[in-house]
C-alpha cells in the first residue's frame, strides 16, 4: 500500500515536468513551487538522457513527508499494571516514547459505558491516537472511530476496520495447540486442567486449540476439566485452581492474564502453562512452557503511519512465522523428549502445515462443529464460542459484577515525560491536581 502511494507520487511528479530546462521566454522554469527535488536522468554510463526535443529528461524525488506530532492516549479497563496485557501495553507505550518521541497519556479502570467519555478526555489533551487495550471495548472503539474521524484508533481485538481504525491480535491459538501437546505428554494423571477467563481475547479458540493439541497424543482418551474465573479476582482464581487440583489435574493451562494464577500453581506444586508472561521467572520450579505475544512492532508501525499520514494496516492477525506469537522455551524439568516433539509440532505450525481446526471436530455436547475434511478459516476460528469434546467437566466460578466501580477518568501523564504528575479531565491550564482520597462507603 505504501509502495503504491510512493509510486503514484513519482509518476505524478514526472507527468508534471515540462522536459525543458528554461529559456529566454520562460525565465522562471528552473524555479519549483514545491519541496520536491528534480534531478536529471542518467544512463548506465553516467550520461544524461535526453528526450526527443534534445533536452535532458528529469525525474522527481518527492520531499520527505512532514512528521506529525504523536500524542497517544491509552484506555485501560483495569490498572495500567499488574496483569499481562496491561504490562504489555505499558511496555509498548514506553517504546513509543523512546523510539518515536511520542507524548502519551492513559486512563485506568474504564468501564465500557465510559469509553466515550474517556476518549473525549484524551482528545481534549490533544491525543491524535487512541489505543484501546481490552477486547471488551471492540464495539465502543468502533463507534468512537466513526465519531472522531481525525483521530486514529487502534483496537486490541475485533475485526472492525475503517480508515482511522486498525485492529490487531495474535494467532495465540497456535502456541496453545503446542502447549496442549506438551501438557498431555507431561501429565501423569492424564487429567488436564484449564483456568479460563471470559474476558481474554478469543478465549474459546485458545482453550479448544489446547485441547486439540493434547488430543494429538491421547486421542479419544483426552480428559480436560475447565473452570471459569475472572482473572482480576484473586479469590475466584484461587477457588477455581484449588478445584482443578482436587479433581486430579496435574498440569494446568492458565488462559488468563492473571499473574497470581501462575504464581499460585507454583506455590501448590502443580505444573503450569501460562501466556504473556516470563514463565521461568514466575514459576521456576513448576512451569512447563507457555505462549507469548510480541505485537509491539505492529503498534509502532501504526504510529509511524500516523506520523507520516500514510494508510495503516486495517486488521492485523500476526502468527508464528511473523514472530508475533511464540511458544515459551520448554522447561528443563519437563519429561525427556518434550522439547524434541514440541519443536517439531511448533515447526509445522510455523510453516502453516498443521491445520489446528481441521474436521471432524465435535463440541462438548457431541455436536459436529467442523465437518470431516473441512478446515476453519482464521475468521471462523475467531468466532468459536463452544468447547471441544475433550472437556469433561465445566464449572463457573465467575461472580457477577452487580455494582461496577466507574473510573474517575483521571488522565495520567507518565512520570517519564512530566515528573511525578497526573492531570485531570477539564484541566485547561494543564496544572496537576491532587487525586481524590478514596474512602470506604
Amino acid at each position: 500500500m505504501k509502495k503504491n502511494k510512493l509510486l503514484s507520487f513519482l509518476l505524478a511528479g514526472c507527468m508534471l515536468l515540462t522536459g525543458c530546462s528554461g529559456g529566454e521566454d520562460d525565465p522562471e522554469s528552473d524555479v519549483t513551487t514545491d519541496d520536491n527535488q528534480y534531478v536529471e536522468v542518467t544512463d548506465a554510463d553516467g550520461e544524461v538522457v535526453t528526450g526527443e526535443d534534445g533536452e535532458p529528461v528529469t525525474e522527481v524525488i518527492p520531499a520527505q513527508p512532514v512528521e506529525k506530532e504523536l500524542i497517544v492516549g491509552f484506555i485501560y479497563s483495569g490498572k495500567a499494571s499488574g496483569n499481562a496485557t496491561a504490562d504489555y501495553f505499558e511496555a509498548a507505550r514506553g517504546e513509543a516514547e523512546r523510539v518515536l518521541g511520542a507524548k502519551t497519556y492513559y486512563i485506568e479502570d474504564v468501564l465500557v459505558s465510559q469509553f466515550e467519555k474517556a476518549t473525549a478526555a484524551l482528545v481534549d489533551k490533544g491525543c491524535n491516537v487512541i489505543v484501546s487495550t481490552d477486547a471488551r471495548f471492540v464495539n465502543a472503539v468502533a463507534d468512537e472511530a466513526k465519531a472522531n474521524s481525525k483521530v486514529q484508533f487502534i483496537s486490541f481485538g475485533g475485526n472492525n476496520s475503517m480508515g482511522n481504525l486498525a485492529t490487531f491480535q495474535g494467532q495465540l491459538y497456535k502456541p496453545a495447540y503446542v502447549c496442549g501437546f506438551a501438557a498431555a505428554y507431561n501429565s501423569d494423571s492424564n487429567i488436564l486442567g484449564v483456568l479460563a477467563d471470559p474476558s481474554v481475547i478469543s478465549v474459546y479458540p485458545l482453550v479448544d486449540a489446547f485441547a486439540l493439541g493434547a488430543k494429538e497424543l491421547t486421542e479419544l482418551n483426552t480428559d480436560i476439566r475447565i473452570n471459569w474465573a475472572w482473572g482480576n479476582k484473586d479469590t475466584e482464581v484461587k477457588e477455581a485452581l484449588d478445584d482443578l487440583i482436587a479433581q486430579g489435574c496435574d498440569v494446568i493451562y492458565c488462559a488468563t492474564y492473571s499473574q497470581f494464577a501462575v504464581e499460585y500453581c507454583e506455590s501448590r506444586g502443580v505444573k503450569v502453562i501460562g501466556m504473556f508472561y516470563n514463565m521461568p521467572e514466575l514459576a521456576p520450579n513448576q512451569y512447563l512452557t507457555g505462549s507469548f505475544c510480541n505485537l509491539n512492532i505492529f503498534l509502532i508501525d501504526v504510529l509511524r503511519t500516523v506520523r507520516y499520514d500514510t494508510d495503516p494496516v486495517g486488521v492485523y492477525q500476526g502468527g508464528i512465522d511473523e514472530g508475533a506469537v511464540r511458544v515459551v522455551a520448554i522447561s528443563e524439568k519437563a519429561k525427556e523428549g518434550t522439547k524434541t516433539l514440541t519443536d517439531k509440532l511448533y515447526e509445522l505450525c510455523s510453516d502453516n502445515k498443521a491445520a489446528v481446526f481441521s474436521g471432524e471436530i465435535k463440541d462438548s455436547e457431541g455436536e459436529v462443529k467442523v465437518p470431516k475434511g473441512k478446515t476453519l478459516s482464521l475468521e471462523d476460528i475467531y468466532t468459536i464460542d463452544w468447547l471441544e469434546s475433550s472437556f469433561k467437566v465445566k464449572k463457573n466460578f465467575c461472580q457477577p459484577v452487580t455494582q461496577p466501580v466507574p473510573s474517575d477518568l483521571y488522565v495520567h501523564e507518565p512520570v517519564s515525560q512530566a515528573g511525578d504528575t497526573q492531570t485531570t479531565v477539564g484541566d485547561a491550564e494543564n496544572e496537576p491536581e491532587e487525586a481524590p482520597v478514596e474512602t470506604a462507603e
